[in-house]
């Protein structure tokens, strides 16, 4: 399996001819909000060119109308999931509700060779994590959400057994863990690797990975920050 990060709470998944995206933000649509990009995004939607997008919630930086719909037109095979919320956005925006499958915590659907598995997030509106296995890998996605007690539990029943990759939300502002919580929580699940996400992307809504990769590193896990846009192979970055 590959991973690449797209920044933010975005990555594409690789394995066989699956291209799983999730929470892609490929834009630069938030600006006219004044949140600015740091950085270019690393490819446009038509490159991207996933087989399933996955949107974990309804806010512009998860569902980005300026990145699926473009997909959605590159690609006529492309799926595209999400909770309640998600869906009924994309059927506004013209995407075809045969090409949308609803997902809530606890749910699950296959894509080609991935088990996608919806895992709980605490966030404004409906809003999930996500587990994906392919190849015998299962890698964390955690969204955007805040700790609570249940979250641990919850993403060790989604994920039904041992977690690879856990990436998780990092940025401990507007409705996400604070990197003290997020090591928690890898410090708990016991992942092979830590990954942290949600940050780098605007510059009101970021913060230093560094005392997290610390923090998973004195507990004994491996820890890696990714750098935006480059494909990593999984098996290899596990050894």
């Amino acid at each position: 399996m590959k991973l690449t990060w797209l920044g933010q709470g975005g990555f594409l998944l690789e394995s066989a001819s699956c291209r799983v995206a999730v929470d892609p933000y490929l834009s630069d649509a938030l600006a006219a909000k004044g949140l600015e990009r740091m950085s270019p995004p690393p490819c446009t939607p038509a490159e991207l060119a996933p087989s399933l997008v996955v949107c974990t919630h309804d806010h512009d930086d998860h569902l980005d109308p300026q990145t699926v719909v473009p997909m959605a037109l590159a690609r006529c095979d492309c799926r595209f999931a999400g909770p309640p919320a998600v869906v009924a956005h994309l059927v506004r925006l013209g995407v075809s509700q045969a090409r949308c499958d609803a997902l809530t915590a606890g749910g699950r659907m296959d894509h080609g060779c991935f088990s996608i598995a919806a895992a709980p997030a605490r966030h404004e509106g409906d809003a999930i994590g996500v587990v994906a296995e392919a190849e015998g890998l299962r890698v964390y996605i955690s969204g955007d959400t805040l700790f609570f007690d249940e979250l641990v539990q919850g993403v060790r029943r989604s994920a039904g057994g041992a977690l690879d990759v856990a990436a998780v939300c990092i940025n401990g502002r507007w409705g996400n863990m604070t990197w003290q919580e997020a090591a928690r929580v890898v410090g708990d699940l016991r992942p092979r690797l830590a990954i942290p996400m949600h940050y780098g992307m605007f510059r009101a809504n970021t913060v230093d990975p560094a005392p997290f990769l610390a923090a998973a590193r004195e507990m004994g896990l491996e820890a890696v920050a990714m750098e935006v846009g480059r494909t990593v192979e999984l098996r290899e970055l596990l050894k």
